[in-house]
Formats: C-alpha cells, structure tokens, sequence
C-alpha cells in the first residue's frame, strides 16, 4: 500500500504511484477482467506504451485531451497514460450527445479527442485512435521519463443548464484513497469508469494496491457470482442498483457474501431502505455523502443508518464544516442553515465562471447549496437543497420533507416531491410516485397531511420510472410535463 494518510495533497503522481506498487509486486492483480487479470507490472507497462503513442501523435504535458471509449479497460488504460504524459483530460462519453460533446471541445480548447470510431472526432480537435492491441504486446521501457502530472475536468451533473466545469489535480482526484481502501482492497464499482465518481473509484484502488473486478456491463443478478468467485470484499452501486440486488434477493436470489461491504452514495438514501437491504442481503451498508467540487465528505456506516436514520453519515476527520445564514452569519450547532465544506480534496473554483465562483466558492468555502445541519458527534444532517425550496404562499417547503414521510410506505418504489406553478399560491407542493402493486394513493396523501399538515402534498401522480440523470439524480423540471398537470 502506498504511504500516505486519508488525504494526500499536491504535487502528487497517480502513476508515480501506481509504478511503485509494480516495482514491489509487479504480479500483484490491479484488474481482473472475465479473460484474466493484469497485475501491476503489465498495467505499467501497457501504460506506458500507450502514453508513448500518444506523444508520437504530438500529445504533449499541459495539453487538453478528451475521452470517448466504450470499453472500460481501453478507457482506464487511456486515462492512466494521459495522466502519465501530463495531460489535463476530460470525458466525453459517446453516450452524451455530440452536439454536448462538442461544446465541451470548444469550450476546453480541445486539442485531441481519443477515440474509436471517425464519428468521435469533434470540431478542430485532432482524433487520436489508441492501439490497445500493440500496448498489450509492447516491451517494457527501460527509461521512460519521469511521470508527469496531470489533471481531470470534471462537470456537475448538470441536472439544469449549463454543466459547471472544474479542474482537479491528482492529489485531489485520490483524495481519502486509504480510508476507502481500509473497506476492502478487491473492489468493483458499477458506475462506469467514464463517469467523474466511478473514475476516481478506480484511481483510488490503483493508488493503494487494490484490485478491481471489471463487471464489463454485467446485470446486477450476476454481482453475487462475481463477488464470490474474485472474492470481492468493496462494492460501489448506485441506489437503483442496490434496489435491483435488493429485489432479487427477495424474490430468492442467491446469498451474499456476508463480508462483503456495500457502497452507495446520496442525500435521500431512505432509513427503510438502508435496513431492508442491510437485513435482506445481510452485508454492511455503506453511504456516502459528498460533491464533485469537495470529493468524500462524509459517511454512514451499518450501525449509523438506526442511530442517526436522518444523517447522511459522519464527517471525515480533516474536514471543516459551516453552517450559515442567508447573510453569511455563522449558526449554532444543530441549527439547520446553508452548509459549507472545505477540504484537502476542494477544487479551486469553477472554470469560466466568476459568477457561479462568487456565489460557491466565497471565502475559500464551497456551498453547494443544500441546507443542513452539524451535530456535536460531526453527524451531518441534509434537509434539503437552497434550489429545490417550494414557497406555498409564504410557506417554505423542502422536496425533502414530504419524501421522507412518503419513503417506506407500502407498495412504493420510488417517489419525488416536485412544485407546481400557481399564480395564486405561488408553488403547489405535489408527490410523483413510482407504485408497486398494493399502493394506495388516498392513504398516502392522509399519512402526508397528518405529519405535515400544510406541507403536504396536494396531489400525488403516479409515473412509470422518475427522470434520472446518469449520475441518478431526479431531474425535477421534467417532473410537471410528466405528470401531465396544467400549472394552475
């Protein structure tokens, strides 16, 4: 395992990293694929073909360079050997549209776009197609240069407007890579490794000497066989996900490996769901909480989810907490105000935007915007988030509020508090809602207005699946037209 703490910090060399570990125990599996594995050793050396391909193709240090793959190993080889060449590198998934894709060349001042296929070259930016083929067959390099230091832009999601870009330097990008290494060193992650989260999920194992198992688009029935047979101790899955294994397991799937270690991530991860799925899949649930401009804030784990049921779990020591007013005066403890991080693995601020940096980012805080809580035991508490807030009338209402009410109630599989326009009341609170067989919308509403009197939905609509982004967040604004009702 490599030598650094929880937090690593700059300047700081994924592949000067990762070549260390291959000098120690060059078998040492870091991916295991269905075909086999490839340990330390051959992963530096593919690395380093590919880095030198790039440069004869003109790449240089400092250069921006984009990603559009569809393998997951061509994409993390390809990734690695742009981080060794010094390159500052952004994903471009060919899931995105190309008129997206195409912004983001324009906007980076893309030189390179490293492809497979003549439709993944954008605007002016050169296409670079790798050969994966030769670097499995390349000779090791006796004496390549140093490794150079690179950078990843990543996005928000981007659930409205514009995407907000930033830049992470290495350090960032594996920051409290041994905290997650310490949950289990054979890992895999379902997210897609051209994802920002899934990407640095795999950095961080590659830091520390772990191994990850390839799920190469697997189902999610088939986690189980892959646990046991690479005997994988981490697993990363969006909520759906974790929703899917929870109901195949229900419906008589296969045991679980009760070492195993569950991870998932996000601010409405339901109290009833955390302890169903610890219960059902008998394995340690763990939920994460943090940003794409602040990294891992905090983290809930199997004993959290009953004692703190509303917490999004423990801040990590080494990171400082704020809570404000809306003016900027700092709250009491406990007191429920705008939250602020800041952090080893805090991004310096947003790319071309001052606007969205004064707002963000004042005072070398990051305030993403949700309204929250600290305790004195460092538990966070997120109650909703500044943008999502609905005024009914002169009422303040959070999404958060009624789904927290509605989640656990029988024959409901998903569900999302949205605002209807009105010009009379301003917002009408109303609950789209996922049903199962069972579910009684008329019994829901009462539940809803005995606790939250005023607060409570006036309407529930029923949908077949609610719009996700692909980083699994709601998209409210589409929530209206879905729901087919006219604002009033």
């Amino acid at each position: 395992m490599i030598g650094f703490g929880d937090s690593v910090r700059a300047p700081f060399a994924i592949m000067a990293a990762v070549e260390a570990i291959a000098a120690r125990d060059p078998r040492h599996p870091a991916l295991i694929l269905r075909g086999g594995a490839i340990g330390y050793g051959d992963l530096v050396r593919q690395v380093r073909a590919l880095a030198a391909q790039f440069a004869r193709a003109g790449l240089a240090p400092g250069d921006t360079v984009g990603i559009t793959l569809r393998d997951d190993l061509a994409n993390i080889l390809c990734a690695l050997a742009l981080l060794r060449l010094g390159c500052r590198q952004v994903a471009l998934p060919a899931r995105d549209p190309a008129p997206l894709r195409e912004a983001l060349v324009r906007r980076l001042s893309v030189s390179a776009v490293i492809g497979d296929e003549t439709a993944d070259a954008l605007g002016s930016a050169a296409l670079v197609v790798p050969d994966i083929e030769a670097a499995r067959a390349a000779p090791l390099h006796e004496a390549p240069p140093p490794p150079g230091v690179g950078a990843l832009v990543v996005g928000t999601s981007g659930t409205t407007g514009q995407p907000k870009l930033m830049e992470a330097d290495e350090a960032m990008i594996v920051d409290r890579a041994a905290l997650l290494h310490a949950h289990g060193g054979v890992v895999l992650q379902a997210l897609g490794f051209d994802g920002n989260h899934g990407k640095r999920i795999t950095l961080r194992s590659l830091v520390c000497g772990g191994t990850e198992v390839l799920a190469e688009g697997a189902p999610p029935e088939d986690f189980v066989a892959l646990a046991q047979r690479f005997g994988i101790r981490r697993m990363h899955l969006q909520p759906q996900a974790a929703a899917a294994v929870l109901a195949q397991r229900r419906r008589g799937g296969p045991a679980w490996p009760p070492a195993l270690r569950l991870f998932t991530t996000g601010t409405r991860i339901a109290q009833p769901f955390r302890l169903e799925l610890q219960a059902v899949l008998g394995v340690g649930l763990h939920v994460q909480y943090g940003t794409t401009e602040a990294g891992m804030v905090s983290l809930a784990g199997p004993t959290d989810h009953a004692a703190h049921p509303d917490a999004v779990g423990r801040v990590f020591d080494g990171i400082d907490v704020s809570v404000v007013d809306e003016d900027g005066r700092e709250l009491p403890p406990g007191t429920d105000g705008l939250l602020g991080f800041r952090s080893s693995g805090l991004v310096p601020g947003y790319i071309d935007d001052p606007a969205a940096n004064a707002r963000y980012f004042p005072a070398g805080w990051f305030r993403p915007g949700d309204i929250g809580r600290i305790d004195a035991s460092r538990a966070l508490f997120v109650t909703g988030r500044r943008d999502d807030l609905m005024t009914l009338g002169v009422i303040k209402i959070f999404p958060a509020e009624i789904e927290a009410v509605a989640e656990g109630f029988p024959g409901l599989r998903d569900c999302a508090a949205f605002p209807l326009p009105s010009p009379g009341l301003g917002e009408i609170p109303v609950l789209a809602v996922v049903p199962e067989a069972g579910f009684d919308a008329q019994r829901l509403l009462a539940l809803c207005r005995e606790r939250l009197g005023v607060r409570a939905p006036r309407k529930i609509v029923a949908l077949d699946a609610l719009p996700r982004n692909a980083a699994g967040k709601v998209l409210r604004r589409e929530l209206v037209q879905l729901s087919g009702l006219a604002p009033d």
